[in-house]
């Protein structure tokens, strides 16, 4: 499962996870440089990592869609 940051507050990053939970994700779990748009998902070991291609992924789609929007 995909996790998307939304809000980064001081000690943890605020998610989004695929089905529209929310969680909380302490960014002492994180492993990497993260930021607000970024994707994560959750390790076997309970840390979590960025996965780039899939934030890349949802990037496109989301100006694709927006794009589209404005298409005559």
């Amino acid at each position: 499962m995909y996790f998307s940051v939304d809000i980064i507050e001081k000690t943890v990053a605020l998610c989004i996870d695929d089905d529209g939970a929310t969680r909380a994700i302490s960014l002492d779990l994180i492993d990497g440089e993260v930021s607000e748009g970024a994707v994560l998902v959750e390790n076997e070991n309970g840390r979590y990592t960025l996965d780039k291609d899939e934030e890349k992924r949802r990037r496109e789609s989301n100006f694709m869609l927006a794009e589209s929007l404005f298409d005559e």
